[in-house]
Protein backbone atom coordinates (compact mmCIF):
# COMPACT_ATOMS: atom_id res chain seq x y z
CA UNK A 1 0.00 0.00 0.00
CA UNK A 2 1.56 3.33 -1.06
CA UNK A 3 2.54 5.68 1.76
CA UNK A 4 0.41 8.84 2.07
CA UNK A 5 2.26 12.11 1.75
CA UNK A 6 1.15 14.79 4.19
CA UNK A 7 0.02 18.06 2.71
CA UNK A 8 2.05 21.07 3.89
CA UNK A 9 0.18 23.32 6.34
CA UNK A 10 -1.60 26.44 5.05
CA UNK A 11 -2.10 24.99 1.54
CA UNK A 12 -5.37 24.13 -0.19
CA UNK A 13 -5.61 22.93 -3.81
CA UNK A 14 -8.35 24.42 -5.97
CA UNK A 15 -8.66 23.77 -9.72
CA UNK A 16 -5.07 22.50 -9.98
CA UNK A 17 -3.70 25.58 -8.19
CA UNK A 18 -2.51 25.79 -4.61
CA UNK A 19 -3.87 28.54 -2.36
CA UNK A 20 -2.24 29.78 0.83
CA UNK A 21 -4.74 29.82 3.70
CA UNK A 22 -4.59 30.95 7.33
CA UNK A 23 -7.60 30.90 9.65
CA UNK A 24 -8.13 33.93 11.90
CA UNK A 25 -8.73 33.16 15.61
CA UNK A 26 -12.41 33.66 16.47
CA UNK A 27 -11.75 36.23 19.21
CA UNK A 28 -10.25 38.76 16.76
CA UNK A 29 -12.20 37.98 13.57
CA UNK A 30 -14.38 41.05 14.19
CA UNK A 31 -11.24 43.24 14.23
CA UNK A 32 -9.57 41.67 11.19
CA UNK A 33 -12.90 41.64 9.34
CA UNK A 34 -12.66 38.08 8.01
CA UNK A 35 -12.56 34.46 9.18
CA UNK A 36 -9.55 33.51 7.10
CA UNK A 37 -6.83 34.80 4.82
CA UNK A 38 -6.61 33.19 1.38
CA UNK A 39 -4.43 33.90 -1.63
CA UNK A 40 -3.41 31.98 -4.78
CA UNK A 41 0.21 30.90 -5.06
CA UNK A 42 -0.23 30.77 -8.84
CA UNK A 43 1.28 27.29 -9.18
CA UNK A 44 0.43 23.59 -9.03
CA UNK A 45 3.94 22.68 -7.92
CA UNK A 46 3.59 21.82 -4.24
CA UNK A 47 7.19 22.63 -3.31
CA UNK A 48 7.04 26.01 -5.01
CA UNK A 49 3.59 26.69 -3.55
CA UNK A 50 4.87 25.86 -0.07
CA UNK A 51 7.63 28.49 -0.31
CA UNK A 52 5.28 31.16 -1.66
CA UNK A 53 2.65 30.37 0.98
CA UNK A 54 5.26 30.74 3.72
CA UNK A 55 5.81 34.36 2.70
CA UNK A 56 2.08 35.13 2.72
CA UNK A 57 1.46 33.39 6.03
CA UNK A 58 4.26 35.29 7.73
CA UNK A 59 2.59 38.59 6.86
CA UNK A 60 -0.84 37.35 7.98
CA UNK A 61 0.50 36.08 11.29
CA UNK A 62 2.19 39.42 11.89
CA UNK A 63 -1.14 41.18 11.28
CA UNK A 64 -2.92 38.86 13.72
CA UNK A 65 -0.25 39.33 16.38
CA UNK A 66 -0.30 43.08 15.91
CA UNK A 67 -4.08 43.15 16.33
CA UNK A 68 -3.74 41.21 19.58
CA UNK A 69 -0.93 43.30 21.05
CA UNK A 70 -1.86 46.67 19.55
CA UNK A 71 1.86 47.37 19.26
CA UNK A 72 3.84 46.20 16.23
CA UNK A 73 2.93 47.45 12.77
CA UNK A 74 2.00 44.33 10.75
CA UNK A 75 3.64 45.80 7.65
CA UNK A 76 6.93 46.27 9.51
CA UNK A 77 6.73 42.81 11.08
CA UNK A 78 6.04 41.29 7.68
CA UNK A 79 9.04 43.12 6.20
CA UNK A 80 11.32 41.84 8.99
CA UNK A 81 10.07 38.28 8.60
CA UNK A 82 10.54 38.35 4.82
CA UNK A 83 14.05 39.69 5.33
CA UNK A 84 14.82 36.55 7.38
CA UNK A 85 13.25 34.42 4.67
CA UNK A 86 15.69 35.77 2.08
CA UNK A 87 18.44 33.81 3.82
CA UNK A 88 16.70 30.43 3.59
CA UNK A 89 14.35 30.48 0.59
CA UNK A 90 14.89 30.95 -3.17
CA UNK A 91 15.66 34.65 -3.37
CA UNK A 92 13.83 35.26 -6.64
CA UNK A 93 10.55 33.99 -5.13
CA UNK A 94 10.91 36.20 -2.07
CA UNK A 95 11.88 39.16 -4.25
CA UNK A 96 8.73 38.60 -6.29
CA UNK A 97 6.64 38.63 -3.10
CA UNK A 98 8.31 41.86 -1.99
CA UNK A 99 7.75 43.51 -5.36
CA UNK A 100 4.10 42.46 -5.33
CA UNK A 101 3.54 43.95 -1.88
CA UNK A 102 5.36 47.16 -2.82
CA UNK A 103 3.20 47.50 -5.97
CA UNK A 104 0.01 47.06 -3.92
CA UNK A 105 1.09 49.77 -1.50
CA UNK A 106 1.87 52.17 -4.34
CA UNK A 107 -1.56 51.43 -5.88
CA UNK A 108 -3.13 52.29 -2.53
CA UNK A 109 -1.27 55.63 -2.59
CA UNK A 110 0.89 54.55 0.34
CA UNK A 111 4.22 55.51 -1.17
CA UNK A 112 6.08 56.02 2.12
CA UNK A 113 4.80 52.66 3.41
CA UNK A 114 5.98 51.01 0.21
CA UNK A 115 9.42 52.57 0.51
CA UNK A 116 9.83 51.55 4.17
CA UNK A 117 8.58 48.02 3.50
CA UNK A 118 10.99 47.56 0.60
CA UNK A 119 14.01 48.94 2.47
CA UNK A 120 13.46 46.77 5.56
CA UNK A 121 12.52 43.58 3.68
CA UNK A 122 15.55 43.90 1.37
CA UNK A 123 17.89 44.73 4.24
CA UNK A 124 18.69 48.28 3.17
CA UNK A 125 17.60 49.63 6.57
CA UNK A 126 16.87 48.29 10.02
CA UNK A 127 13.72 49.14 11.95
CA UNK A 128 14.52 52.09 14.22
CA UNK A 129 12.44 50.77 17.13
CA UNK A 130 14.69 47.70 17.23
CA UNK A 131 17.82 49.84 17.03
CA UNK A 132 16.55 52.04 19.88
CA UNK A 133 16.47 49.02 22.20
CA UNK A 134 20.10 48.24 21.37
CA UNK A 135 21.00 51.90 21.87
CA UNK A 136 19.44 51.82 25.33
CA UNK A 137 21.67 48.85 26.28
CA UNK A 138 24.65 50.71 24.83
CA UNK A 139 23.95 53.73 27.05
CA UNK A 140 23.53 51.46 30.08
CA UNK A 141 26.96 49.95 29.43
CA UNK A 142 28.40 53.46 29.27
CA UNK A 143 27.36 53.89 32.90
CA UNK A 144 24.64 56.52 32.59
CA UNK A 145 22.10 56.62 35.43
CA UNK A 146 18.96 54.55 34.90
CA UNK A 147 16.74 57.60 35.38
CA UNK A 148 18.63 59.50 32.68
CA UNK A 149 18.52 56.57 30.25
CA UNK A 150 14.79 56.04 30.78
CA UNK A 151 14.10 59.70 30.01
CA UNK A 152 16.30 59.62 26.90
CA UNK A 153 14.64 56.40 25.68
CA UNK A 154 11.20 57.93 26.22
CA UNK A 155 12.27 60.92 24.10
CA UNK A 156 13.64 58.69 21.32
CA UNK A 157 10.40 56.70 21.26
CA UNK A 158 8.71 59.89 20.07
CA UNK A 159 11.21 59.87 17.20
CA UNK A 160 10.85 56.19 16.26
CA UNK A 161 7.04 56.52 16.35
CA UNK A 162 7.38 58.96 13.46
CA UNK A 163 10.40 57.58 11.60
CA UNK A 164 10.46 53.79 11.07
CA UNK A 165 13.78 53.91 9.20
CA UNK A 166 16.84 56.16 9.30
CA UNK A 167 16.62 57.20 5.64
CA UNK A 168 13.53 59.27 6.47
CA UNK A 169 15.45 61.41 8.97
CA UNK A 170 16.39 64.63 7.21
CA UNK A 171 16.83 68.21 8.50
CA UNK A 172 13.51 69.17 6.90
CA UNK A 173 11.54 66.21 8.29
CA UNK A 174 13.09 66.62 11.76
CA UNK A 175 12.15 70.31 11.84
CA UNK A 176 8.54 69.52 10.92
CA UNK A 177 8.41 66.64 13.41
CA UNK A 178 9.70 68.53 16.46
CA UNK A 179 7.41 71.49 15.78
CA UNK A 180 4.46 69.14 15.40
CA UNK A 181 4.99 67.23 18.66
CA UNK A 182 5.79 70.47 20.50
CA UNK A 183 2.52 72.04 19.39
CA UNK A 184 0.47 68.88 19.90
CA UNK A 185 1.90 68.19 23.37
CA UNK A 186 2.13 71.86 24.40
CA UNK A 187 5.79 71.24 25.17
CA UNK A 188 7.97 73.83 26.86
CA UNK A 189 11.20 75.06 25.31
CA UNK A 190 13.18 73.04 27.86
CA UNK A 191 11.28 69.85 26.91
CA UNK A 192 11.98 70.45 23.22
CA UNK A 193 15.66 71.03 24.02
CA UNK A 194 15.81 67.77 25.97
CA UNK A 195 14.10 65.73 23.22
CA UNK A 196 16.44 67.16 20.58
CA UNK A 197 19.42 66.32 22.81
CA UNK A 198 18.29 62.70 23.24
CA UNK A 199 17.61 62.36 19.51
CA UNK A 200 21.01 63.83 18.68
CA UNK A 201 22.64 61.19 20.89
CA UNK A 202 20.61 58.45 19.15
CA UNK A 203 21.67 59.75 15.72
CA UNK A 204 25.33 59.54 16.77
CA UNK A 205 24.69 55.89 17.65
CA UNK A 206 23.18 55.33 14.19
CA UNK A 207 26.42 56.66 12.75
CA UNK A 208 28.43 54.45 15.11
CA UNK A 209 26.66 51.28 13.89
CA UNK A 210 26.85 52.57 10.28
CA UNK A 211 23.08 52.78 9.85
CA UNK A 212 23.72 56.29 8.53
CA UNK A 213 26.98 57.60 7.02
CA UNK A 214 29.43 59.05 9.53
CA UNK A 215 29.89 62.00 7.18
CA UNK A 216 26.22 62.96 7.41
CA UNK A 217 25.52 66.07 9.50
CA UNK A 218 23.41 65.58 12.60
CA UNK A 219 19.96 66.91 11.59
CA UNK A 220 18.69 67.47 15.14
CA UNK A 221 18.72 71.22 15.63
CA UNK A 222 16.51 73.18 18.01
CA UNK A 223 14.10 75.45 16.08
CA UNK A 224 14.71 79.15 16.74
CA UNK A 225 11.39 79.59 18.51
CA UNK A 226 12.38 76.96 21.10
CA UNK A 227 15.97 78.03 21.73
CA UNK A 228 16.74 78.99 25.31
CA UNK A 229 19.17 81.69 26.37
CA UNK A 230 20.37 82.83 29.78
CA UNK A 231 21.73 86.12 28.42
CA UNK A 232 19.58 89.15 29.31
CA UNK A 233 20.19 90.84 25.93
CA UNK A 234 19.55 87.69 23.90
CA UNK A 235 16.90 87.85 21.13
CA UNK A 236 15.67 84.38 22.12
CA UNK A 237 12.02 84.33 23.16
CA UNK A 238 12.82 81.72 25.84
CA UNK A 239 14.91 83.03 28.71
CA UNK A 240 16.14 80.71 31.44
CA UNK A 241 14.97 81.72 34.85
CA UNK A 242 16.91 80.34 37.77
CA UNK A 243 15.30 79.25 41.00
CA UNK A 244 14.82 81.96 43.56
CA UNK A 245 15.87 81.78 47.23
CA UNK A 246 13.29 82.13 49.98
CA UNK A 247 13.82 84.93 52.43
CA UNK A 248 14.61 83.69 55.97
CA UNK A 249 11.13 84.72 57.13
CA UNK A 250 9.46 82.91 54.21
CA UNK A 251 11.19 79.61 54.88
CA UNK A 252 10.52 79.88 58.60
CA UNK A 253 6.85 80.40 57.75
CA UNK A 254 6.77 77.25 55.57
CA UNK A 255 8.58 75.30 58.30
CA UNK A 256 6.01 76.32 60.90
CA UNK A 257 3.11 75.35 58.61
CA UNK A 258 4.74 71.97 57.96
CA UNK A 259 5.27 71.52 61.68
CA UNK A 260 1.49 71.55 62.13
CA UNK A 261 0.71 69.42 59.07
CA UNK A 262 3.55 66.94 58.57
CA UNK A 263 6.41 66.56 61.05
CA UNK A 264 8.59 64.57 58.62
CA UNK A 265 8.43 67.36 56.04
CA UNK A 266 9.12 69.91 58.78
CA UNK A 267 12.25 68.00 59.83
CA UNK A 268 13.43 67.87 56.23
CA UNK A 269 13.01 71.64 55.87
CA UNK A 270 14.72 72.29 59.21
CA UNK A 271 17.81 70.26 58.28
CA UNK A 272 18.02 71.88 54.84
CA UNK A 273 17.79 75.34 56.41
CA UNK A 274 20.83 74.66 58.61
CA UNK A 275 23.02 72.54 56.31
CA UNK A 276 22.31 73.72 52.76
CA UNK A 277 22.20 70.04 51.74
CA UNK A 278 20.28 68.84 48.69
CA UNK A 279 16.97 67.07 49.26
CA UNK A 280 18.20 63.60 48.24
CA UNK A 281 21.40 64.05 50.29
CA UNK A 282 19.22 64.50 53.39
CA UNK A 283 16.63 61.84 52.54
CA UNK A 284 19.27 59.18 51.78
CA UNK A 285 21.40 60.02 54.85
CA UNK A 286 21.84 56.93 57.08
CA UNK A 287 22.05 57.44 60.83
CA UNK A 288 25.54 55.88 60.86
CA UNK A 289 26.85 58.87 58.91
CA UNK A 290 25.71 61.29 61.61
CA UNK A 291 28.09 61.62 64.58
CA UNK A 292 26.33 63.34 67.47
CA UNK A 293 29.41 63.25 69.70
CA UNK A 294 31.65 64.87 67.06
CA UNK A 295 28.72 66.99 65.85
CA UNK A 296 29.25 66.12 62.17
CA UNK A 297 27.28 64.92 59.18
CA UNK A 298 29.10 62.98 56.45
CA UNK A 299 27.46 63.02 53.04
CA UNK A 300 28.67 60.13 50.90
CA UNK A 301 25.92 59.58 48.33
CA UNK A 302 26.19 63.01 46.69
CA UNK A 303 25.31 64.32 43.25
CA UNK A 304 28.92 65.26 42.49
CA UNK A 305 32.40 64.44 43.75
CA UNK A 306 32.58 67.84 45.44
CA UNK A 307 29.30 67.01 47.17
CA UNK A 308 30.91 64.21 49.19
CA UNK A 309 31.83 66.05 52.36
CA UNK A 310 31.74 66.21 56.15
CA UNK A 311 30.12 69.27 57.68
CA UNK A 312 29.38 70.38 61.27
CA UNK A 313 25.90 70.07 62.76
CA UNK A 314 24.38 73.47 63.47
CA UNK A 315 23.83 73.89 67.25
CA UNK A 316 20.17 74.79 66.68
CA UNK A 317 19.30 71.39 65.17
CA UNK A 318 21.61 69.14 67.18
CA UNK A 319 18.94 67.97 69.65
CA UNK A 320 16.35 67.38 66.93
CA UNK A 321 18.84 65.29 64.94
CA UNK A 322 19.61 63.21 68.05
CA UNK A 323 15.88 62.58 68.50
CA UNK A 324 15.49 61.57 64.86
CA UNK A 325 18.33 59.03 65.23
CA UNK A 326 16.83 57.62 68.43
CA UNK A 327 13.38 57.30 66.84
CA UNK A 328 14.49 55.98 63.44
CA UNK A 329 12.75 52.77 62.41
CA UNK A 330 14.85 52.07 59.32
CA UNK A 331 18.32 53.46 60.14
CA UNK A 332 17.79 56.59 58.05
CA UNK A 333 17.85 60.05 59.62
CA UNK A 334 14.56 60.90 57.88
CA UNK A 335 12.70 57.69 58.64
CA UNK A 336 9.70 56.16 56.90
CA UNK A 337 10.32 57.33 53.32
CA UNK A 338 9.86 54.92 50.41
CA UNK A 339 12.21 54.56 47.44
CA UNK A 340 11.05 55.08 43.87
CA UNK A 341 12.14 52.77 41.04
CA UNK A 342 15.44 54.65 40.77
CA UNK A 343 16.25 54.18 44.46
CA UNK A 344 15.54 57.83 45.39
CA UNK A 345 13.88 58.42 48.77
CA UNK A 346 13.07 62.09 48.17
CA UNK A 347 10.52 61.76 45.37
CA UNK A 348 7.25 61.65 47.33
CA UNK A 349 8.22 64.08 50.09
CA UNK A 350 9.61 66.47 47.48
CA UNK A 351 6.19 66.56 45.82
CA UNK A 352 4.64 67.14 49.25
CA UNK A 353 6.86 70.20 49.65
CA UNK A 354 5.82 71.34 46.18
CA UNK A 355 2.15 71.20 47.13
CA UNK A 356 2.87 73.06 50.36
CA UNK A 357 4.70 75.98 48.77
CA UNK A 358 2.17 76.22 45.91
CA UNK A 359 -0.69 76.29 48.39
CA UNK A 360 0.94 79.28 50.05
CA UNK A 361 1.38 81.24 46.84
CA UNK A 362 4.93 80.48 45.70
CA UNK A 363 5.52 80.19 41.95
CA UNK A 364 7.38 77.51 40.01
CA UNK A 365 10.62 79.44 40.51
CA UNK A 366 10.54 78.37 44.16
CA UNK A 367 11.47 74.74 44.78
CA UNK A 368 13.08 72.75 47.60
CA UNK A 369 16.47 73.68 46.13
CA UNK A 370 15.56 77.30 46.93
CA UNK A 371 16.29 76.52 50.60
CA UNK A 372 19.86 75.68 49.58
CA UNK A 373 20.02 79.09 47.92
CA UNK A 374 18.68 80.73 51.08
CA UNK A 375 21.37 79.01 53.14
CA UNK A 376 24.13 80.08 50.72
CA UNK A 377 22.82 83.65 50.67
CA UNK A 378 22.93 83.77 54.50
CA UNK A 379 26.55 82.56 54.43
CA UNK A 380 27.45 85.31 51.99
CA UNK A 381 25.68 87.99 54.01
CA UNK A 382 27.50 86.77 57.14
CA UNK A 383 30.82 87.42 55.41
CA UNK A 384 31.73 83.76 54.79
CA UNK A 385 34.19 83.45 51.91
CA UNK A 386 33.21 81.81 48.63
CA UNK A 387 35.66 78.91 48.96
CA UNK A 388 34.57 78.14 52.51
CA UNK A 389 30.91 78.26 51.47
CA UNK A 390 31.72 75.85 48.60
CA UNK A 391 33.21 73.36 51.10
CA UNK A 392 30.08 73.53 53.26
CA UNK A 393 27.45 73.14 50.54
CA UNK A 394 29.50 70.81 48.32
CA UNK A 395 30.26 72.95 45.29
CA UNK A 396 33.33 72.96 43.09
CA UNK A 397 35.85 75.58 44.23
CA UNK A 398 35.43 78.76 42.18
CA UNK A 399 39.15 79.57 42.20
CA UNK A 400 41.64 77.33 40.36
CA UNK A 401 44.29 77.40 43.12
CA UNK A 402 41.90 76.31 45.88
CA UNK A 403 40.09 73.94 43.51
CA UNK A 404 43.24 72.08 42.49
CA UNK A 405 45.46 72.22 45.55
CA UNK A 406 43.40 72.90 48.67
CA UNK A 407 42.35 69.98 50.88
CA UNK A 408 39.34 71.96 52.08
CA UNK A 409 38.49 73.97 55.16
CA UNK A 410 38.83 72.39 58.60
CA UNK A 411 35.78 71.36 60.62
CA UNK A 412 36.52 74.06 63.19
CA UNK A 413 36.54 76.76 60.51
CA UNK A 414 33.30 75.40 59.00
CA UNK A 415 31.70 75.19 62.46
CA UNK A 416 32.34 78.89 63.10
CA UNK A 417 30.89 79.74 59.70
CA UNK A 418 27.74 77.66 60.19
CA UNK A 419 27.11 79.24 63.61
CA UNK A 420 26.59 82.52 61.77
CA UNK A 421 23.44 81.13 60.14
CA UNK A 422 20.39 82.35 62.06
CA UNK A 423 16.71 82.49 61.21
CA UNK A 424 15.70 84.28 64.41
CA UNK A 425 13.62 81.30 65.49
Amino acid sequence: MPKKTSKPPHLIKRYNTYFAVLYVPKEIQYVIGKAKFSKSTGTDNIKLAETIAQVYVMGWKAEIESTRSKSDDPLIQSAKDIRKLLKSSPSHLVQDAIDEEVAKLHEAKKDIHAEVFERISKGKNKYLEDIAKDWKKYEEERGLKTKTIDQMFSDVELLTDQFPTAHLITPQSVDLWIKHIAKKGLLSASSVTRIIGSSKSFFKYLQFIKEVPSTESNPFIIPNEYKISSKPNSKSVNKTQSWLPFTPNEIVGLYQVALNENRTLADLILIAMHTGARIEEICSLPCKDVDIREETITIVDAKTEAGERTIPIHPYIKQRIKTLIDDSADDYLISGLTKNKYGDRSNAIGKRFGRLKTKHGYSGRYVFHSIRKTFTTLLENAGVGENLAADIVGHEKPRITYGLYSGGASLEVMKEAIKKISYGM
